[in-house]
């Protein structure tokens, strides 16, 4: 039986300077050999230090140090995705308005392809680079893309996350629990019982926070059954299917909530196809509201984020911080907003919602 490789721990340049009892800037000096006066002693140590830590510096990230091309990097993850496109012009606008320009690159979910892009945009040493999708758990990637980013702001860098990561940034953030659990709450107070889950990647941390939301709820009102979830993976495609697995084993679900819209749209197509009335026999419920949901028919139940806001307010931290500014973690409301797709079961069958 193979056992995998123990992975080594990142090692960054602040790692270094702690072991070497000296400050970030004399590793960097002495790494780069740069003309500043350092003491053999210290020197030494520092040298001493990186060797025993296996230290590899990223010479990318140190050309940072010399030069800004006022250029921003965003990292989405997939750029066909209405919700993503909301952010992307919410960051834009306000990137050009304070002199950069927006450079976006789509990941497709996949962790090697989205450390590319990681890599690539620090070869074009861009000033930041933000993360628009929610982190994938995967502690390979997890641990790569700490010692590219750590090593990268470091030199200079700015990393700005809008979505939850495990990766520890300045973020702006939308309130995805609470959204997804006043959903949940509304729902059952419209009498459904029976309610399908329609999730996103299990590998996504917005996915599990958004379900994390719904499962809260459901469980405290004695009605959780993991049974009632599935997988949608973010796709229009993926919800129809999502939505017809989840009555076609549980034909007594009265409602179904997506914690996409896309996905939420995936389930509207699949109803009609069938025959089934939205929101008559089953209601649908959406998570995002981006612009098409208003106009769908029956127009679609979501939680609103603010796209286009996150966006705009993920820029001002790029500039605030690339200023020399502090930043924090900024939590953005999640609303409801009711739309013709969600009605009580009981307004349809007197029987319906228990």
């Amino acid at each position: 039986m193979e056992h995998p490789r123990p992975r080594r721990a990142s090692v960054s340049i602040r790692t270094v300077a702690e072991a070497a009892g000296v400050s970030t800037a004399t590793v960097s000096r002495v790494l780069s050999q740069a003309d500043h006066p350092v003491t053999p002693e210290t020197r030494e140590r520092v040298l001493e230090a990186a060797t025993r830590l296996k230290y590899r510096p990223s010479h990318v990230a140190r050309s940072l140090v010399t030069s800004r091309t006022r250029t921003v990097g965003a990292i989405v993850h997939d750029v066909a995705d209405p919700y993503f496109g909301e952010i992307l012009r919410g960051l834009e606008d306000t990137c050009h308005v304070g002199g950069y320009q927006l450079v976006a690159c789509s990941s497709d979910r996949d962790p090697g392809r989205e450390l590319g892009y990681v890599e690539h945009l620090l070869s074009q040493r861009v000033d930041s680079i933000v993360l628009v999708g929610g982190g994938i758990e995967d502690d390979a990637y997890q641990d790569k893309l700490a010692a590219l980013l750590d090593d990268y702001r470091e030199h200079g860098g700015v990393v700005v996350l809008l979505a939850p990561n495990a990766y520890d940034a300045p973020s702006i953030l939308s309130d995805n629990r609470a959204g997804s659990s006043a959903m949940t709450e509304y729902l059952i107070e419209l009498g459904h019982r029976r309610i399908g889950f329609v999730g996103g990647p299990p590998n996504v941390r917005t996915s599990a926070v958004r379900e994390d939301g719904y499962r809260h709820v459901m469980q405290h009102a004695g009605l959780f059954d993991p049974m009632l979830i599935e997988s949608g993976r973010f796709t229009m495609e993926g919800g129809a299917k999502a939505t017809a697995d989840l009555l076609e084993h549980h034909p007594d679900i009265s409602a179904i909530f997506a914690v996409n819209d896309i996905m939420a749209l995936g389930a509207l197509k699949y109803l009609a196809s069938v025959g089934v009335k939205v929101p008559d026999q089953v209601s649908v419920a959406g998570f995002d509201d981006i612009q098409i949901a208003e106009f769908v028919g029956p127009g679609l139940t979501t939680v609103a984020v603010g796209t286009f806001a996150l966006g705009q307010e993920g820029g001002r931290l790029v500039l605030r911080l690339l200023a020399g500014q502090s930043g924090r973690t900024t939590t953005l409301p999640a609303e409801l907003v009711i739309r013709g797709s969600t009605a009580s079961p009981a307004a349809n069958d007197p029987m319906a919602g228990g």
